[in-house]
């Protein structure tokens, strides 16, 4: 999806407006969505997928992980 122009900051009115908009269409909710790294539930993923970045950082985000679970 290209986008040219200033991005509002969270939190802003202009965010807030932008917001109310991709709320009330499916297809932008869907967009924006995808754009923050959220998928589908139909994906069977239960609606996230995880960076590379969360997956490599764990350990430093909540501890060590256990062996069993990888």
């Amino acid at each position: 999806m290209a986008f040219k122009g200033n991005t509002p900051k969270k939190g802003s009115e202009q965010w807030k407006r932008n917001e109310k908009i991709i709320a009330q269409t499916p297809a932008l909710r869907k967009m924006r969505d995808q754009s923050e790294g959220f998928t589908g539930a139909s994906s069977g993923t239960g609606g996230w997928t995880p960076s590379e970045a969360y997956k490599n950082n764990y350990d430093a985000i909540f501890g060590k992980k256990d062996k069993k679970d990888e």
